[in-house]
């Protein structure tokens, strides 16, 4: 092993069970942005030729309304399903706001972009997409994850980043209506807050509580209590997810790797989307040494809009041992970045 790698495994292992336990994204902020610009810095023009053909044009972003650029590709295939979705959700959007707003795609890959085009003509009209296989554009901005939207405000100042998510539309169209003037910071705020049910059942309230203490017990690394608690609340509630996400991580933080991935499966067999159901998978079938498998579910798995650290960190540690050098780098400078990024609201 690497010295790169060694280092990496000791970061992996000292945070190893507060992110199997509680989840990166919760210690990590919830705010994605570029590598290379943060929040009110104004983004430079670049010039791109259109995805069809055709000599390249300028694109300003700003230049007196409010711009939004969907970074996508589709290939690997695991990227295609979200990166059409999002591509026909903003081809409604600039339908709808026509010349107030300009939404652009900027596909950055040298594969399948026929597939694109033809995909532009039946269900994304409304779209330019422009053509940056050199991915010149998409590493200048430091984009760190597609399907990505960057949007800015009329200066061409950053304004937010959006990961892909299930809810993508709704976020970009809150924002857009604030960045016009239509609605307050506040409206925008309420407008996406978490719809919560605050009438729940004796049932419902049973399982919750069982949860809770599980992973009270899991941070305290009494995990054989833990596993008590999150298979009492399956047995309460056997069609729900949460728990069997619970239990999968609680088992790989005591490396039973078969338990953990048996555990996913079924969470999967509840919701095939969820994020973390996959992340978990991925990792139970890293930690078996079947690298090959582990690494599709992993790739999927990092593009969930806060994808696990330890996500990112098994990921940088295959690309590196199949030699491919600039993909770990570029994970392993992620990985760094979200580590002194817990540390730093640890000690706040």
């Amino acid at each position: 092993m690497s010295a790169k790698a060694i280092l990496f495994f000791s970061l992996f292992c000292l945070v190893f069970t507060n992110f199997f336990i509680h989840g990166a994204q919760a210690a990590l902020g919830q705010n994605a942005t570029l590598r290379n610009y943060k929040a009110g810095d104004r983004l430079p023009a670049f010039r791109l030729p259109p995805i069809q053909g055709g000599k390249p044009e300028t694109i300003i972003p700003g230049h007196g309304k409010p711009t939004l650029m969907m970074f996508f590709s589709i290939h690997p295939n695991f990227r295609k399903t979200r990166s059409l979705a999002l591509l026909n959700a903003l081809s409604n959007l600039a339908n709808k706001y026509g010349e107030a707003v300009n939404i652009i795609g900027i596909y950055c890959d040298n594969k399948d972009q026929n597939t694109v085009v033809h995909y532009m003509r039946s269900s994304a009209a409304h779209i330019r997409v422009y053509n940056d296989s050199s991915k010149a554009v998409l590493d200048n901005y430091g984009v760190f994850m597609m399907p990505l939207v960057v949007l800015t405000n009329s200066k061409g100042e950053l304004n937010e980043v959006i990961p892909y998510t299930y809810n993508i539309r709704e976020i970009i169209d809150g924002n857009i209506k604030f960045l016009l003037g239509k609605w307050t910071k506040k409206q925008l705020l309420k407008a996406l807050a978490p719809r919560t049910n605050i009438k729940r059942s004796k049932k419902e309230k049973e399982y919750i509580r069982r949860i809770n203490y599980g992973r009270i017990m899991a941070s305290k690394k009494m995990y054989s209590q833990a596993v008590r608690e999150f298979n009492t609340a399956i047995k309460i509630m056997p069609n729900t997810i949460n728990a069997y996400i619970e239990l999968g991580f609680v088992q790989i933080a005591e490396k039973k790797w078969q338990k953990a991935e048996a555990a996913f499966k079924k969470a999967q067999t509840i919701n095939k989307e969820s994020d973390n159901a996959m992340a978990g998978l991925g990792l139970s079938y890293y930690g078996l040494g079947e690298v090959k498998k582990a690494k599709n579910i992993l790739e999927n798995a990092f593009i969930a809009p806060h994808p696990r650290l330890e996500v990112i960190i098994a990921l940088a540690n295959i690309y590196e041992s199949e030699g491919n050098n600039k993909k770990a780098n570029r994970l392993n400078k992620l990985a760094v970045s979200r580590l002194m990024t817990m540390y730093e609201q640890r000690w706040k």
